[in-house]
């Protein structure tokens, strides 16, 4: 119910920028993308659904604005431009389930997404992996084991340029698909 407006005026703006039809990675699977119909298409041929869509059209936008060049410098959410007025909202609704579902089954969960494309282990923490949510767009997952007296914690970490694609109400959004492709990992 909230993206109508946002979906419009990414397809208008793709419009203006000449889109082609293409597939975009996301997340591992192959997305379509038709300019004709303007939609954005699981690879089962279903409608993405609409947060799928709306980051897959803004990074398309983003990146025919400017191409993407990694900085090196990996930074949280709340060092994003206006990162600390969302960081409550989305440690409540991202990073605490995520660090939850690694407490419970993280080797198991990390395990499989390393067999997805674009997921692969590194070192930090207690676990990390670092994930290709879109092409060139990495994202960090570092997880530290919660004890006793300590809850589990996790950090979400990106590259600082990805503030030049994406706004950081989009980047809160990838980073909460990340997190959901992580704690489904699982299940599927």
């Amino acid at each position: 119910m909230g993206y109508e407006i946002p979906l419009k005026l990414a397809w208008d703006e793709l419009d203006r920028l000449g889109l082609e039809d293409c597939a975009v990675p996301f997340l591992g699977e192959d997305y379509l993308i038709q300019k004709g119909e303007r939609a954005v298409r699981e690879p089962s041929g279903q409608p993405a659904g609409e947060m799928e869509a709306v980051l897959i059209l803004h990074y398309l936008i983003g990146m025919a604005g400017q191409s993407f060049s990694p900085s090196g410098s990996w930074i949280s959410f709340k060092e994003a431009p206006a990162g600390v007025t969302f960081w409550p909202a989305l440690e409540k609704s991202t990073i605490r389930p995520l660090a939850n579902a690694l407490q419970k089954e993280g080797r198991k969960l990390i395990g499989l997404l390393q067999k997805r494309r674009g997921g692969g282990r590194m070192e930090g923490g207690d676990m990390a992996l670092e994930v290709e949510a879109l092409p060139g767009i990495m994202v960090r997952v570092i997880f530290w084991e919660g004890d006793g007296e300590l809850p589990p914690e996790a950090t979400m970490l990106f590259d600082r340029a990805l503030t030049g694609v994406y706004c950081t109400e989009d980047v809160a959004v990838l980073l909460m698909a990340v997190a959901q492709c992580v704690i489904e990992a699982g299940k599927g």
